[in-house]
């Protein structure tokens, strides 16, 4: 062995290392966005995981793109689709509406595999999404409520125009079911 190479033996040893470093890092960049993302839904408090079941009941329907068109949810212009999350319709009525509240059960957004009307109804629904405008302020003072608690974790998007939260209740995220990206989606 040359000097300065290391063994396997070494290389495995400093494994729990970078894995504790990463997860250090993943718990305080989410920290300062609201909250520790859960990575399982079951760690979550009762009142979270029932809002979450009421955002289900609430979206069913969604999972026919059809009726999202048809309730007044629209494709981004140009086409919005953030990789390791999908496409996004929304519904501008309920973004920048009046009352500037959060309402569970109607989502601002609608993340997809497949935004096109033409892909008939067939589009898998992956997520939902609630954003709120902070006009160039997001900061702890008017962070949103959101979910029960502080288990969700809203992020600034758009330079400091929307606060934005990912929830996962239709597909899986491993990361956790409100962190923005999910590593199991390639497109």
């Amino acid at each position: 062995m040359k000097p300065g190479e290391a063994t396997l033996l070494d290389k495995t040893a400093a494994k729990p290392f970078v894995w504790i470093s990463a997860s250090a890092f993943f718990l305080f960049c989410n920290l300062g966005s609201g909250g520790l993302a859960a990575a399982n839904e079951h760690q979550l408090s009762a009142d979270t995981r029932s809002e979450i079941a009421q955002v289900r009941r609430a979206t069913a329907r969604y999972h026919n793109i059809s009726n999202a068109y048809a309730d007044g949810y629209t494709e981004v212009d140009p086409p919005f689709v953030l990789a390791g999350v999908g496409c996004h319709l929304w519904d501008l009525a309920a973004l920048f509406g009046d009352s500037g509240e959060i309402d569970l059960n109607h989502p601002e957004l609608l993340i997809y595999s497949d935004c096109s009307q033409s892909a008939g109804g067939q589009a898998e629904l992956r997520a939902v999404e609630y954003a709120r405008p902070c006009d160039g302020l997001c900061d702890e003072s008017n962070l949103p409520e959101g979910f029960s608690g502080d288990e969700d974790a809203w992020e600034v998007f758009g330079g400091n125009v929307l606060w934005t939260l990912h929830v996962w209740i239709w597909r899986h995220n491993p990361a956790g079911i409100f962190v923005k990206v999910n590593p199991d989606i390639e497109d």
